[in-house]
């Protein structure tokens, strides 16, 4: 669907189908409301699960992170906020911050060998 928002630190792309977003490179505290707000603007227009790719990031910190959740609590109740892809360290620190028990977010762990 295209850019929603790029610097030289993340990218943040739409894409349907699946709805959601694909995000590259970092994201923290200084950019993390661009992420809400493509979250926020394509939540708004669909039904079904919402679509995190976040298999091209190369760091999230924890405000990164809590966007993601507070995304997936915002959600109406039929829907989830799906992170695809996420690495091993990502579901981790969502595990650590018993941001897994969150209703609505899933984490689809990236498949290896």
């Amino acid at each position: 669907m295209g850019v929603d928002y790029a610097d030289g630190v993340l990218r943040v792309e739409r894409t349907s189908p699946p709805l959601g977003v694909r995000l590259f490179g970092e994201v923290d505290l200084d950019n993390c409301v661009h992420v809400r707000s493509a979250l926020f603007a394509q939540s708004a227009g669909g039904t079904g699960d919402l679509y995190v790719d976040v298999s091209s990031l190369r760091f999230i910190d924890i405000a990164g992170v809590r966007t993601l959740v507070e995304a997936a609590i915002r959600i109406q109740p039929e829907r989830r906020l799906v992170l695809h892809r996420a690495s091993e360290e990502l579901c981790v620190l969502v595990r650590l911050a018993e941001w897994d028990r969150v209703p609505g977010l899933v984490l689809e762990k990236v498949k290896t060998g």
